[in-house]
C-alpha cells in the first residue's frame, strides 16, 4: 500500500448562501441583453410600419343620438307605457337595440349593401357554403382527428354561415357620452361615403322604429284595457249578485245585532250553569252518604245536613225527651206498670216520628240532588246551543265580509281600468319619441386606421416589452453559474482566476491549448498567469504543490485547455510534466499534434519504459505524457499500486505535475487518485454549468478528502464581467 501520510487534505468549508442579486439585478440583466431587447423592439416597429403601409384604410363616420330616459307626459297617465324603472338598465337596453341584428338587417336591405362593390365579393364567398376554407379545414380535422372535431363541436360552428348582417354588426360601434343622455353611433368601412350613409341610416331607422313601437304599444294597451274593462264589469256584477243572494238565503238583516243578543243569552245561561254546578257539587257528598246508608237509620243520623232540618230537630228532641223519661221510670216501675206502659208508648211514638222524619228528609235531599243534576244538564245543553248559534253567525258574517270584499275589489278594479282606458284613449293620437338625432354623420376626410406613427410606436413598445420579458424569464429559468461570487458560494473555495470567453479562431480547441504560447499578451494568457500565481502562493514552506489536478463537473468546460496553458506557464520557470489521465476520451495528443502512443497506458501495463512515454513540447520546456489510447475500464489501472508508484517516481523527477482528468460527475476515475494530489482545481464554465452540478462536484471531492485548492470560472463574458466584481482587469488588456 502507498503511504498517504503526506497527502494534504482540505477541511469541508461551511455552506454559504448564494449572493443576492439585489434590486438592480433585473436592470443589470436587461442592460447586458440590451441589443437583444432593442432588436425585438426594432422588429416590432418594422412590422407595425409595414402593416400600416400595406393595410387597407378604414374610415369612420359618427352620428350623435339623444335618448331621453322618460317621455314627456301631457296627461298624467299612471305608467301606461313605462320607459324604465331603472335608468341604467333602460339605457343599456337601447344600446343593444341599436346593435341588434334586426336593425342591421333592415339597413342592409334599405341601402342594398349586397350590391355594394366593397361587399360584393364577401357576399359571394359567404354563399359558397362548404367550399370555403373553414369548411375545408373542418373536413380535414374531421377526417384525421375525429375526437378533436367532436370535442370542439365544429359541426355546429361550421353550420353557422356568416352573413352581411354580421359584418354590419361587427363594424358598428355604440359609445355612450359620459354624464349625458347622448350616444355616438359610428360605422367603419373602407368607403367614407358608405360609413356616413350607414351611420345616418342606423339612427333614422332606430327613431322611426321607436315611434312605431310606441304607437303599437299604445294601440295594444287600448285593446287590452277594453278587454279587461269588460271582464272587470262582468266580475263586479257577478260578485254583487252573489252577495245579494247570500243575504236573502240566510235571512240576514244585521248580523252584528243578532250576534249581540246571542252573546247576552249565552252569558246568562253560563252564569246559571255555574251556579247549578256549584249546587250539585254541594249535594254530591250528602247524596253519596244517603245512598251508602240505605235503610239504616243510625247512618242517616250521622249526616249533618239531615240534622239541620227543623222537623228533624223537633222530632229528635221529642224522641230524646221520651227516651229520658222512660229511662227514669225503668228502675221504679215494672214493665207492666201503667205509668211505664204509658212512657213506653210515648217513647215508641216519638222514635217512630223521628225515624220517619229522617227518611223523609233523606228522600228530600236525594230529590234535590237529582234536580240539581238535571238542571246542570239542561243548562249545559242550552249553552252548547247558544255557542253553536254564535259560531253559525260568525261563519255567516265571515262569508258576508268575503263577498263584500270581493264586491269592493271588483268595483275598484273596474274603476281603475275605466280611468286608464279613458286616459289612454284620450292620448292615443300623441306619441312623443324619447330618441332624436342631434348631429348627423358627415363623410370623413381622413382614415382612422391604420395610423402609421401610432402603430409603429405601439408595435415597437410591444416588441420592447416582449424582449424584456423574454430576457427576464430566460434569466429566471437559467440555473447556470454566472459570476465568481456564485461559484465561490457553491464550492466553498476561493476563486483562483476567471478566464474570458474567446471567439473566432482562438476559440478552437487546438488554439486554446497553446494560447499562452501563440498570444501571450491576450487577456486569456493573463488569466492563466494569474492562476499560476495562485498555485505558487499556495506552496507550503515544508512541501511545494507538486501534483496539481485540473478537473471539471461535466465535459466541454475547458479543463483540458486550462491544464495545458497552466502547464505551459509553469514550465517557463520549472520542470513541468503534463499528463492526460482521461483514458476514456484522451485529447492532449491530438490537440498538441503528438503521437498518441506510447503513453500512460503503456507505462502502467508495462508495454513501454517510462522515458519512451514522455514527449517534449515548446522547445523542451514542457514534457507531456499522453493517455496512450482509449481504455474501456481505466479505474482498475488508476487505482493500482503501479500508478501510485509512478506518481512517486515522477514527483522526484519534476517540479510540477499537471493532471488533465475526466469529468467527476460522469465517472469516478479522477476521484480514485484525487487524495494523492497536492492541489485540486475545479473548473466551471460560466453561463453553462449548472449550480447544482458544481455544488455536487465539490461535495464529491470533499467526500474523497481531495485537497481542493480553488475554482476557476471559465468562458466569462467580458461585457458581463465588467458589471460585476472580479473582471476589472479585462478592461485594460495587457499592461506594460
Amino acid at each position: 500500500m502507498t503511504d498517504l501520510s503526506g497527502v494534504r487534505s482540505v477541511p469541508a468549508a461551511p455552506a454559504r448562501p448564494l449572493p443576492a442579486g439585489g434590486i438592480t439585478s433585473p436592470l443589470r440583466v436587461l442592460w447586458l441583453s440590451a441589443w437583444q431587447v432593442i432588436g425585438l423592439a426594432a422588429i416590432g416597429a418594422g412590422l407595425g410600419a409595414m402593416y400600416s403601409f400595406l393595410a387597407e384604410p378604414e374610415y369612420r363616420a359618427t352620428t350623435t343620438l339623444l335618448i331621453e330616459p322618460k317621455e314627456a307626459n301631457v296627461v298624467e297617465i299612471d305608467k301606461v307605457y313605462d320607459s324604465s324603472s331603472v335608468l341604467r338598465e333602460y339605457q343599456r337596453t337601447q344600446y343593444e337595440l341599436l346593435r341588434s341584428r334586426e336593425l342591421a338587417s333592415a339597413i342592409v336591405e334599405s341601402l342594398q349593401l349586397e350590391a355594394h362593390p366593397i361587399y360584393a365579393d364577401d357576399v359571394a364567398e359567404m354563399r359558397e357554403g362548404d367550399s370555403s376554407w373553414k369548411a375545408q379545414v373542418g373536413s380535414f380535422i374531421k377526417t384525421h382527428a375525429p375526437a378533436v372535431y367532436d370535442a370542439l363541436d365544429l359541426e355546429t360552428y361550421l353550420a353557422r354561415r356568416e352573413t352581411l348582417v354580421d359584418v354590419v354588426v361587427d363594424h358598428l360601434s355604440i359609445q355612450p357620452v359620459p354624464n349625458t343622455y347622448l350616444v355616438d353611433i359610428s360605422y367603419r368601412s373602407p368607403d367614407p361615403q358608405l360609413s356616413a350613409d350607414v351611420a345616418n341610416e342606423v339612427v333614422t331607422r332606430f327613431v322611426y322604429r321607436e315611434r312605431d313601437a310606441r304607437a303599437g304599444i299604445t294601440e295594444e294597451a287600448v285593446g287590452w284595457l277594453t278587454q279587461r274593462l269588460e271582464q272587470s264589469r262582468d266580475e263586479l256584477q257577478k260578485s254583487e249578485a252573489r252577495l245579494q243572494q247570500f243575504l236573502e238565503d240566510q235571512n240576514l238583516v244585521n248580523v252584528g245585532g243578532a250576534r249581540g243578543l246571542a252573546e247576552d243569552e249565552l252569558t246568562e245561561q253560563t252564569r246559571r250553569l255555574r251556579e247549578a254546578r256549584l249546587r250539585r257539587e254541594q249535594m254530591a257528598n250528602v247524596y253519596s252518604k244517603i245512598r251508602a246508608a240505605g235503610s239504616r237509620i243510625e247512618l242517616l243520623q250521622e249526616i249533618p245536613l239531615i240534622q239541620e232540618d227543623p222537623l228533624v230537630r223537633d222530632t229528635k228532641a221529642a224522641y230524646l225527651s221520651a227516651k229520658e223519661a222512660l229511662e227514669q221510670l225503668g228502675p221504679r216501675y215494672g214493665a207492666k206498670h201503667p205509668t211505664r206502659v204509658t212512657a213506653q208508648a210515648r217513647f215508641d211514638a216519638a222514635r217512630s216520628a223521628y225515624f220517619t222524619q229522617l227518611r223523609i228528609r233523606a228522600d228530600g235531599l236525594r230529590s234535590e240532588y237529582e234536580l240539581a243534576d238535571s238542571t246542570v244538564r239542561d243548562l249545559q245543553a242550552n249553552v252548547d246551543r247558544s255557542m253553536t248559534r254564535i259560531q253559525s253567525l260568525d261563519r255567516k258574517d265571515y262569508e258576508l265580509r268575503v263577498l263584500e270584499r270581493e264586491v269592493q275589489a271588483n268595483r275598484e278594479l273596474y274603476e281603475t281600468f275605466l280611468r286608464r282606458f279613458k286616459e289612454t284613449e284620450a292620448t292615443s293620437d300623441l306619441q312623443p319619441g324619447n330618441a332624436r338625432v342631434i348631429d348627423r354623420a358627415t363623410v370623413p376626410g381622413e382614415p382612422v386606421w391604420p395610423k402609421p406613427l401610432l402603430l409603429t410606436i405601439a408595435c415597437g413598445l410591444l416588441g420592447l416589452f416582449t424582449g424584456c420579458g423574454l430576457v427576464l424569464v430566460r434569466e429566471a429559468l437559467d440555473d447556470s453559474v454566472k459570476s465568481t461570487e456564485e461559484l465561490e458560494a457553491l464550492t466553498g473555495t476561493p476563486i483562483l482566476c476567471s478566464l474570458p470567453k474567446l471567439s473566432g479562431r482562438k476559440s478552437t480547441a487546438e488554439k486554446l491549448v497553446r494560447l499562452e504560447l501563440d498570444d501571450p499578451k491576450s487577456t486569456y494568457a493573463e488569466g492563466v498567469r494569474t492562476l499560476r500565481t495562485s498555485v505558487l502562493l499556495s506552496d507550503a514552506s515544508a512541501r511545494p504543490t507538486k501534483r496539481i489536478m485540473v478537473c471539471s463537473s461535466l465535459p466541454e468546460e475547458g479543463k483540458t485547455s486550462i491544464s495545458s496553458n497552466l502547464a505551459i506557464v509553469l514550465a517557463e520557470r520549472e520542470k513541468v510534466l503534463l499528463i492526460d489521465t482521461d483514458l476514456r476520451r484522451p485529447r492532449l495528443a491530438k490537440l498538441f499534434g503528438l503521437p498518441a502512443t506510447p503513453g500512460l497506458w503503456q507505462v502502467l501495463s508495462g508495454e513501454a519504459p517510462l522515458d519512451a512515454c514522455i514527449q517534449s513540447f515548446a522547445e523542451g520546456h514542457l514534457h507531456l505524457m499522453t493517455a496512450g489510447g482509449e481504455i474501456r475500464n481505466p479505474q482498475v489501472m488508476l487505482a493500482s499500486q503501479r500508478f501510485h508508484a509512478l506518481l512517486d517516481t515522477l514527483s522526484q523527477r519534476y517540479d510540477r505535475i499537471v493532471f488533465d482528468t475526466p469529468p467527476v460527475q460522469l465517472v469516478s476515475d479522477a476521484l480514485l487518485f484525487a487524495r494523492m494530489m497536492d492541489a485540486v482545481i475545479l473548473v466551471a464554465r460560466a453561463d453553462t454549468t449548472g449550480r447544482k452540478v458544481v455544488a455536487s462536484a465539490a461535495r464529491h471531492l470533499r467526500d474523497t478528502e481531495a485537497p481542493l485548492l480553488g475554482a476557476v470560472l471559465n468562458q466569462v463574458d467580458i461585457r458581463r464581467a465588467r458589471d460585476s466584481e472580479g473582471g476589472y482587469y479585462y478592461r485594460y488588456g495587457y499592461y506594460g
